[in-house]
């Protein structure tokens, strides 16, 4: 027979009958000498005809929902993912004004702080709460509010924070901001995220 790989073998495992496994032969293109014959070969040649015709339909079926999605953009139907539902913002997040907020609290509770290894759990869990209370204060109902907070010795090393999330970003956004002095530095991102 002719050479296959792995992922072809586990796929031909699947097959339930003799049919399908020869469609799955001649449709990969690995018939051997033996097998076929003048009449596989030209079953060969349809068979590729009508592979190539299908995907010849699939792209037009492709492009015609491109099409009504730029002529009828807001309807649902066109939506490549489905029945997705858009949400509808009242008020959206303002990152700017949450980068207001954050800036107040940080800078008021750590202006003159020196940095000290046992108390440090503690003050950035006292740190998000606080920042985490002045970012609802602004009014923003719908949106949960996440606060990630990072407080470290100032070094001349480097330090890097990376984060990973699932979220819509025509809604959800966030905001950060960096305080450092002389002893210390903290790092705040607070995300929004709209939840109905």
């Amino acid at each position: 027979m002719g050479s296959w790989s792995f992922g072809e073998a586990e796929r031909l495992k699947k097959c339930s009958s003799f049919e399908a496994v020869r469609f799955a032969k001649i449709r990969s293109g690995h018939i051997s000498k033996g097998w076929a014959s003048v009449a596989a070969g030209s079953e060969l040649q349809h068979s590729r005809a009508l592979l190539k015709r299908g995907k010849g339909k699939k792209r037009e079926k492709d492009h015609r929902l491109t099409q009504s999605q730029r002529s009828n953009p807001g309807t649902s139907s066109a939506s490549p993912a489905g029945n997705m539902y858009e949400p509808q913002l009242a008020r959206t997040f303002s990152a700017e004004e949450a980068r207001a907020a954050i800036r107040t609290v940080l800078e008021g509770r750590l202006k003159g702080a020196k940095y000290e290894p046992q108390g440090s759990a503690l003050a950035a869990v006292e740190l998000a709460e606080g920042v985490k209370k002045a970012v609802k204060a602004l009014g923003y109902e719908r949106y949960k509010i996440v606060c990630y907070l990072v407080l470290g010795e100032a070094t001349a090393s480097d330090l890097s924070c990376c984060s990973r999330a699932v979220w819509s970003p025509n809604v959800d956004t966030f905001a950060e901001f960096c305080f450092q002095n002389d002893s210390l530095f903290a790092l705040c991102l607070v995300f929004a995220v709209y939840q109905e």
